[in-house]
């Protein structure tokens, strides 16, 4: 919160020598073929993307020229994209806008809401909506460069699995139930209770952890995850061991599974080596589609004006004057 508030200072995006060379903000610092930015479009563009940040963040040197990388990137792209979709007869008609307008404003509780983040991004209504068609644009055509990859083989998936069969690697873990108490005495107390009474009805009933609705069942922790857990990868099976406190309480657990350090099976693995296979496929498909059109098309950057634009608080235009 802190930090929005002071990027309220940083909004100012100001070009060296703007007073000299009134005309430099309308200059064009990048084109794409036919698709221009400005320098005031970018400079508006830069301030967008650093209100994100914090006001440190926002005037370091190396995260500037980070973010302006991404805007450069992000244009080209977007430019190739617009040009490709044109030439390919691909379009993303008015009612495929409202009918994506509708299904996002149903996410917000009110129209104020919606019209307040409007607001929050320096945006207008018909901008917002400009983008999100540039938006459903791209992942038409995002689908059409894709639209020849193929589902791996089992010979692929077997290959990718082999190749990569220690990062599937399991640590040992433990299927964990606890009740957390405040103090010790109450620990104590609950573990003589335990004799009487099953685990899950005192969770239920005693523990102050959010999992006690669900009869006090944490679920799987892998080893060397949580360090004051550490212990209890040695305790036996459906027995409470000692006591453990942490900074949320005092612990009083038990261990109902457990499962040593393992590689899981191929079969295991398959939805997860298929889904991964695919999307380095599809990322072949776009940086090949990335590569062919960049050949073909015409790229102009001004690096030296783009170098120029800069951070300037209020505070400091003011001492300029």
């Amino acid at each position: 919160m802190l930090g929005r508030c002071l990027l309220g200072l940083f909004v100012l995006i100001s070009i060296q020598c703007t007073n000299q060379q009134p005309s430099l903000s309308n200059k064009p610092v990048l084109k794409i073929n036919e698709n221009v930015m400005s320098a005031k479009e970018f400079a508006n563009k830069l301030a967008m993307r650093l209100r994100e940040l914090d006001s440190l963040a926002a005037k370091d040197p190396n995260v500037n020229s980070r973010v302006k990388d991404e805007i450069v990137n992000s244009f080209i792209v977007r430019s190739l994209m617009i040009d490709w979709a044109l030439k390919n007869k691909i379009s993303v008609s008015d009612s495929e806008v409202e009918t994506e307008t509708t299904r996002i404003r149903a996410l917000y509780p009110d129209d104020l809401a919606f019209r307040r983040m409007l607001a929050e991004e320096s945006t207008s209504f018909a901008d917002w909506q400009a983008n999100l068609k540039l938006n459903l644009l791209e992942k038409k055509v995002s689908a059409e460069i894709n639209k020849n990859v193929t589902n791996p083989t089992e010979e692929e998936i077997k290959v990718y699995y082999n190749e990569n069969k220690e990062s599937f690697r399991k640590k040992e873990r433990v299927f964990v139930q606890q009740i957390v108490l405040k103090d010790q005495a109450r620990a104590e107390y609950i573990k003589g209770e335990l004799k009487k009474q099953p685990f899950d009805v005192l969770a239920k009933k005693y523990s102050i952890a959010p999992e006690s609705v669900n009869g006090g069942v944490v679920g799987w922790i892998e080893k060397d995850t949580v360090d004051f857990f550490s212990p209890i990868f040695k305790w036996p099976l459906n027995q409470v061991g000692d006591i453990i406190t942490s900074p949320f309480g005092v612990h009083v657990i038990k261990i109902t599974k457990k499962e040593p350090e393992r590689v899981p099976t191929l079969e295991e693995e398959k939805p997860k080596i298929k889904r991964r296979i695919i999307e380095l496929k599809e990322k072949s498909a776009y940086v090949s589609w990335i590569d062919k059109e960049l050949r073909s098309s015409s790229v102009f950057k001004d690096i030296e004006l783009i170098s120029s634009l800069k951070i300037e608080t209020r505070g400091s235009q003011n001492e300029k004057r």
